[in-house]
C-alpha cells in the first residue's frame, strides 16, 4: 500500500519487527519525533531557499490539494450539476457508478503499482486521466456520444484510483504533530471547492432545454488538465521537512509478493473491519442527493446550489479541524467529541431530507426554481449534506491517521448504481444512508473508545530515534575512551 511507516495498533509484534525503516540523510542526525530534533539552522544554511519551500510539508499538502481540486473536485462538480448537467441523469449515474467501481478495484490492488512507480509518477499517471472525464461529457452533450461517456468513466476511474492510492499515503504523513485536523481541513475543502467553481461556471453560461451547453464542459477539461504540472512538482516523502522540524519516516521498498501479503493482512485487521462501514457510509450520500437535485430542481437552480453549497463546508471543516487539534483534550476525548459532532449533524440533515421526500412523493413539486417559495426548505438539506458529508470523511481520515481504505469508492459506486433507476424514490436512498450511519456508528464507537494517545507512526519513529541516539552516544563514549587512553599512554 503506502510507503509510510505507520501500522495499525493491532499489528502483531513479530510483524512490526520485520518492518525495515529508513530516514533520508539530514544535515545532522534526526529522531523524527518532536520539534527541534534536527538542526534547522544547519538545514537552512545548507539548503537553498527555493528547495526548502518546495520540501516544506505545507507546500506539499497544497500541491496535493490543488490536484484534488483539479481532479476529484471537478468530477464532484460535474456530478453536482445533477445528472452531470445532462437532460436526463440516467446515463450519467451509470457512468459515475462505473467510475467509482473502478476506483474501488484499483485502490484495492494499486499498492504494488504505486510502489513500482513511486508516489510522484503515480500521481502524474492519475492526473493524466482527469481531463478524459470532462471530454467525455463534452462529447455526450455535443454529439450524443454515450459510449465515450461510459469509456471515459472507466479510464478516469482507473487513473483516479491510482492517484488516490498515491495520495492517501501522503495526506496524514505530511501533517506535523498537533496540526493533523487543520491539514485535513485544507485538503477536504480543496476537494469540495469544485462545487463552488462548477456553480460559478454554470451560472455564467447560458442553458438550453437539453441541459448545459457543450462549451461548458471545455472549462472543466481545462481545469482538470492543470493537475498534471502540479503532480510533477511533488517531492519524495522522505525529503519533506515538517514545520515542527521533523522528517517523514518511510519504509524500504518491498517486493510485489510481499505487498500483496500486506494487502491481505490489512483487510483482515481490526482497524479496517471496524472502520469499513463508516468509510462506505461517509461517501454514500453523493448519489442520492445528486439525484434529488436533478429530479426536483431546474438547471439554473442546480447551478446556484453548486455555487453556494461549499461556503458552509469551508467553515465546518476548519471548525472540526480545530476541535480535533485541541491540545487541552486528550486524543481519545477529541475523537469522542468529533464522533458525536459528526453523527448529530448528519442525523439532523437526514431527518429533514426524509421529511421533504415524503412531501414530494405525495405532491410532486415539478422543477423547483430559485425564485420559488419552496426553494429554501427543499434546498437546505442538499446544502447541509455538502458539509456533513465531507465532515464525516475528514473525521475518518483523522481517526485512521496514516491508514487509508478503498471502501469510500465502494460506497459511491453503490449509491450511484442504486440511483440509475430513476423511477424509484429517493426515499430508498435516504433510508439506506440513514441505516448505514446507524450500522457504522457502533463499530466506530468501539474504535474511538480505543483510540491511542499517540499515533503508531510517532511511536515507531521515537523508538528508532532512541536507537539512533543510543548508537551515537556509544560511539562518543568509545571515542572519549580512546582519547583518555592516548593521554595516559
Amino acid at each position: 500500500m503506502s510507503q509510510i511507516a505507520a501500522l495499525p495498533n493491532d499489528v502483531p509484534d513479530e510483524s512490526k519487527g520485520k518492518v525495515q525503516l529508513s530516514v533520508s540523510a539530514l544535515p545532522v542526525q534526526a529522531s523524527n519525533t518532536a520539534p527541534g530534533d534536527f538542526d534547522m539552522q544547519a538545514y537552512q544554511q545548507e539548503v537553498p531557499l527555493w528547495k526548502r519551500v518546495h520540501q516544506h510539508s505545507l507546500t506539499q499538502m497544497m500541491l496535493l490539494s490543488v490536484q484534488g481540486f483539479c481532479g476529484p473536485a471537478m468530477a464532484d462538480a460535474i456530478s453536482g450539476l445533477g445528472g452531470g448537467g445532462l437532460a436526463t441523469p440516467q446515463t450519467s449515474n451509470i457512468a459515475t457508478a462505473i467510475s467509482y467501481a473502478m476506483l474501488a478495484t484499483v485502490c484495492f490492488l494499486g499498492g504494488p503499482l504505486v510502489n513500482c512507480l513511486g508516489t510522484r509518477w503515480a500521481l502524474v499517471l492519475g492526473a493524466l486521466s482527469f481531463p478524459i472525464l470532462g471530454a467525455s461529457y463534452y462529447c455526450n452533450s455535443k454529439y450524443g456520444n454515450q459510449w465515450f461517456l461510459i469509456l471515459g468513466a472507466f479510464i478516469s476511474g482507473t487513473g483516479t484510483g491510482c492517484w488516490y492510492v498515491a495520495e492517501s499515503g501522503s495526506i496524514m504523513s505530511l501533517a506535523p504533530s498537533g496540526a493533523r485536523g487543520k491539514y485535513l481541513a485544507l485538503w477536504i475543502v480543496s476537494r469540495n471547492l469544485g462545487q463552488l467553481i462548477g456553480g460559478a461556471i454554470k451560472t455564467t453560461w447560458p442553458v438550453s432545454l437539453a441541459g448545459l451547453l457543450p462549451q461548458l464542459y471545455l472549462a472543466f477539461v481545462v481545469i482538470e488538465s492543470l493537475a498534471f504540472p502540479f503532480a510533477l512538482l511533488i517531492t519524495p516523502l522522505a525529503h519533506v521537512v515538517r514545520s515542527d522540524g521533523t522528517r517523514i519516516l518511510v519504509s524500504d521498498p518491498i517486493s510485489t509478493k510481499e505487498e500483496f501479503k500486506r494487502i491481505r493482512f490489512t483487510f483482515t485487521s481490526k482497524l479496517i473491519l471496524l472502520s469499513a462501514l463508516w468509510a462506505v457510509w461517509s461517501f454514500f450520500y453523493g448519489g442520492t442527493w445528486s439525484t434529488y437535485l436533478a429530479t426536483y430542481f431546474s438547471v439554473r437552480a442546480r447551478a446556484l446550489s453548486s455555487l453556494i453549497s461549499p461556503f458552509f463546508c469551508i467553515v465546518g471543516c476548519f471548525g472540526l479541524g480545530f476541535i480535533l487539534d485541541l491540545e487541552s483534550l486528550s486524543q481519545r476525548r477529541r475523537a469522542q467529541v468529533g464522533l458525536l459532532t459528526v453523527v448529530l449533524l448528519n442525523l439532523g440533515v437526514y431527518i429533514w431530507s426524509i421529511v421533504m421526500q415524503v412531501r414530494f412523493n405525495a405532491n410532486p413539486p415539478g422543477g423547483i426554481d430559485w425564485n420559488s417559495s419552496l426553494y429554501p426548505s427543499a434546498f437546505l438539506p442538499y446544502f447541509f449534506v455538502q458539509t456533513t458529508g465531507p465532515l464525516s470523511q475528514s473525521y475518518m481520515y483523522w481517526l485512521l491517521s496514516s491508514f487509508a481504505t478503498d471502501a469510500q469508492s465502494v460506497g459511491q459506486a453503490i449509491a450511484y448504481g442504486m440511483n440509475t433507476k430513476i423511477g424509484s424514490s429517493n426515499l430508498v436512498g435516504f433510508g439506506v444512508t440513514f441505516g448505514l450511519m446507524g450500522a457504522a456508528f457502533v463499530p466506530m464507537l468501539f474504535l474511538v473508545n480505543s483510540t491511542p494517545d499517540r499515533i503508531p507512526a510517532e511511536v515507531i519513529a521515537e523508538q528508532i530515534g532512541n536507537e539512533q541516539q543510543y548508537k551515537i552516544d556509544k560511539e562518543e563514549e568509545g571515542a572519549d575512551a580512546e582519547a583518555v587512553a592516548e593521554i595516559v599512554a
